[in-house]
């Protein structure tokens, strides 16, 4: 005999209108990989200091920095085939959100998924089933584990099933994988049936690669060599506003001076970086070589001699008080601030302020430089500076007198 509630879940199910349901998860997860490499390979990526970072997107890295591809963890450019302990894409456990809608469009449920677990489980939560687990302290004393991640936001389940009777969450299972201790959902399950996965869609925000050399105690090293120099001439810091050149067209004017510049050019569209002139062309260093790009549009550098530091010409008032009466320049640091942190004039006591412009490519930031910058010789200002000592030693000894 059938009970009451049985009864009511056949009248239930014969009233009810067959329908669709759409059934998504998005949130943060990605793509995680783990495989086992000999020690040849953690010896020799530490000896030749291999960046993983370097040859696990670039195909060609290992050619360009001239190691040997047989002795790396993966074939360059496909870090994801070192998975021989586990392979899987999905979204984050802790990370991720439910959202199932009906075939109006109307959402019936959305919820994050970790909201389903701990001590929020109860007899209407859907079911989780961990179908691998991969961890480190798998491996034995003497082995090298790598661990790659590329780390991904956007939608990684987008599903559909068709109903007879009422949705019921408690008859859907999420299937996931936990490797290196992270949980990541990649398929649903709903009465037991596998529901097909059309793909959804993902960016890419970081990426991670390891290597981890099992010790006889059971722990770990992890993989960190030491940076390779490879010998690049080093990048210093960009101008200030008052010592940048102004910016000059590659076809007509060129650097005098090998070393970095600030330049325009085209890279699959506009692109604002830093390059470096060797004194006949512009381009880019990388793994020790040099690499010309000629499509240089526009170029600006320091608008003084930078192979002497003593060349650097004094650093002019970044700041004007806004009283007209007034008028006082100086540096941010001199003026005085009270209890209230609020600053104000050493001349006047004022407390409005602007920046003084000295973009060299706009009318007045010429005009500021016109006017408050030091444009002679070095020699000329020392001189200068002289003069003016003299004059101030005579006006102290006529104040003594």
């Amino acid at each position: 005999m059938a009970t009451q509630e049985e009864k009511q879940q056949l009248i239930d199910t014969l009233k009810f209108t067959p329908r669709k349901y759409s059934i998504s998860m998005w949130g943060y997860g990605g793509e995680k990989v783990m495989g086992r490499v000999s020690r040849e390979v953690w010896d020799y990526c530490m000896e030749h200091q291999v960046d993983l970072q370097d040859i696990a997107w670039n195909s060609e890295a290992a050619e360009e920095m001239e190691l040997d591809q047989d002795k790396l963890p993966f074939p360059p450019g496909s870090w994801y085939e070192c998975d021989g302990m586990a392979h899987t894409h999905g979204v984050g456990r802790d990370a991720g959100t439910l959202q199932i809608d009906d075939e109006t469009g109307e959402t019936i449920v959305e919820e994050s998924l970790d909201s389903f677990s701990g001590d929020n489980v109860d007899d209407e939560s859907p079911e989780f089933n961990c179908t691998d687990e991969s961890f480190i302290g798998e491996a034995d004393p003497g082995e090298v584990i790598f661990v790659g991640s590329s780390n991904e936001k956007g939608t990684f389940f987008e599903g559909e099933i068709e109903l007879t009777q009422p949705f019921d969450i408690k008859k859907l299972t999420f299937l996931y994988e936990e490797v290196d201790g992270e949980e990541l959902i990649y398929g649903v399950q709903y009465a037991g049936e596998d529901i097909d996965n059309w793909g959804g869609s993902t960016d890419g925000k970081s990426s991670d690669f390891d290597m981890y050399l099992v010790k006889a105690d059971g722990s770990w090293d992890r993989y960190a060599p030491e940076e390779k120099d490879w010998g690049h001439p080093e990048c210093g810091p960009s101008p200030d506003g008052w010592e940048k050149s102004p910016d000059f067209k590659f076809k007509k004017h060129k650097p005098v001076y090998p070393g970095w510049y600030r330049a325009i050019y085209s890279n699959f569209g506009t692109t604002y970086g830093t390059l470096y002139w060797n004194g006949t062309e512009f381009g880019d260093w990388e793994y020790g070589k040099f690499k010309p790009i000629a499509s240089v549009d526009r170029w600006s550098g320091y608008n003084w001699n930078t192979s002497d530091w003593a060349n650097r010409p004094p650093e002019p008032p970044s700041i004007i008080c806004d009283n007209k009466e007034c008028g006082w320049t100086g540096s941010s640091d001199e003026r005085r601030t009270d209890d209230d942190y609020n600053d104000h004039c050493p001349a006047c006591d004022g407390v409005e302020f602007s920046w003084i412009d000295y973009d060299p490519d706009t009318k007045e930031g010429r005009a500021n430089r016109d006017k408050y910058c030091y444009t002679g010789d070095i020699e000329d200002l020392l001189d200068d500076l002289e003069d003016l000592k003299a004059e101030f030693e005579e006006l102290m000894a006529g104040e003594k007198d």
